[in-house]
């Protein structure tokens, strides 16, 4: 049992020592890149509120084609997710497509994530406090009244538009700009429409509390009876059980995200073959009569393009084990922890200092080593975690391949010897 949280170990300091320097540099390009096109945003939106609404789902796109590069950047090194695919003939992938295709796969997922983890409400936070700071006076009105108006409903109508056309041209012609055209028009109606589903949620909720219904289901503030009274054992197990699933829970959520960005490397046979029950449904639709197989083609077709690899990636990641998801969903937290030590530690030793003095040491800081609480991709501990991602998937996927029978479906063994240390 010890030795998979060191191979774990191992193998993730390895893709950091063999691959830092460029994901360093993704990770400052990233942050140039949020921060500079913020601004501009800023400086459409209070000329616009819904374009400038409409354009924060850009900057998303950015976070989740940057992690995506990262990745990518591994590759080299991570012969168990790449060996599938590369034993299956075919043609070869070009680096655009790879990109633009892992992003159409992973982005309502990472969306979701997105705004479950309140982390689409901090950039409308950062949005709005950038347009305050830009317009202290309010002279082009608050920035965030576009649901008042029927701009949102416009936007969303021009975005499906333009999502038809792009799709029609490239059809026509092949290229990983259409597709990256597609990818922003996606996102800007599931933006808008987490937006609208946040806001109206806030709304409901203010009409719920302000009424008695809300008091009859357990509303109301609890007795001081209730209060003072000391919690049980069940109580003390079932808060401590309700800790540890949610401290998993993130790392598992950016784990099946790494599987959905590798899901299309691992081949099509390989990720139908880890279950046949997928595989069965597939092979029914091909032998459907040729009307109803081409009625049902582009649905299936998406089918088989977007939610086999999803299912079936994440599958061979559960089936590494339990001891591989326990060491990993360990390191991930130890990742954090160790973000917010260097802040506590860096700042006690830095010292007490005026607020304009820490604006942009700050700044910096956070950049270097992250946020007061661990929050924000920083130099040091991002690359070290999205190497653990990849580390844990390709330990996943490679326990799966040396099973009997699961190496024929791959064509090859994948060699352990390839990430060890030179």
């Amino acid at each position: 049992m010890t030795a998979i949280p060191l191979q774990l170990l191992r193998t993730t300091l390895t893709l950091w020592w063999r691959h830092w320097p460029p994901l360093v540099l993704l990770v400052l390009i990233g942050q140039l890149l949020d921060s500079w096109l913020l601004r501009g945003i800023v400086e459409i939106g209070l000329r616009n509120h819904v374009i400038g609404l409409s354009l924060l789902a850009p900057l998303v796109v950015i976070e989740l084609g940057i992690v995506i590069a990262m990745f990518h950047v591994l590759r080299p090194s991570l012969p168990a997710l790449t060996q599938p695919a590369e034993a299956t003939p075919a043609a070869p992938v070009p680096r655009g497509d790879r990109l633009t295709a892992a992003l159409a796969l992973a982005l309502v997922p990472f969306f979701a994530y997105y705004a479950a983890w309140g982390l689409l409400g901090d950039t409308i936070r950062s949005y709005s406090l950038a347009g305050l700071a830009r317009d202290p006076l309010g002279q082009y009105g608050p920035l965030l009244d576009a649901l008042k108006s029927s701009g949102l409903v416009i936007s969303v109508a021009v975005s499906w538009l333009l999502r038809r056309y792009a799709k029609a041209r490239e059809a026509q012609q092949h290229s990983p700009w259409w597709q990256a055209l597609i990818v922003l028009c996606e996102a800007n109606w599931v933006f808008i429409g987490l937006f609208v589903i946040t806001r109206a949620k806030d709304v409901a909720m203010k009409w719920l509390h302000s009424r008695v219904i809300w008091d009859y289901f357990g509303g109301a503030s609890p007795d001081l009876a209730q209060v003072a009274a000391a919690p049980t054992i069940a109580d003390t197990l079932a808060s401590a059980a309700q800790g540890l699933f949610l401290a998993a829970l993130l790392p598992l959520v950016w784990l099946a995200i790494t599987a959905l960005i590798f899901g299309r490397d691992l081949g099509e046979q390989a990720l139908l073959a880890a279950n046949r029950r997928i595989e069965r449904v597939v092979t029914g639709y091909d032998a459907l009569p040729s009307p109803l197989k081409k009625l049902g083609d582009d649905i299936v077709k998406g089918y088989r393009t977007r939610y086999v690899p999803v299912a079936s990636s994440v599958r061979l990641t559960l089936h590494a084990g339990l001891g591989l998801l326990l060491a990993f969903c360990v390191g991930y937290r130890a990742l954090d922890w160790l973000s917010v030590q260097a802040w506590i530690v860096a700042t006690q030793w830095i010292g007490p200092h005026a607020m304009a003095f820490w604006r942009p040491v700050g700044d910096a800081l956070a950049l270097l080593v992250g946020g007061p609480v661990g929050d924000g991709a920083s130099v040091v501990f991002e690359p070290l975690r999205i190497c653990l991602l990849a580390a844990t998937l390709e330990l996943g996927v490679a326990a799966w391949l040396r099973r009997p029978g699961a190496t024929s479906v791959a064509g090859t063994e994948t060699p352990s010897a390839q990430l060890q240390p030179q």
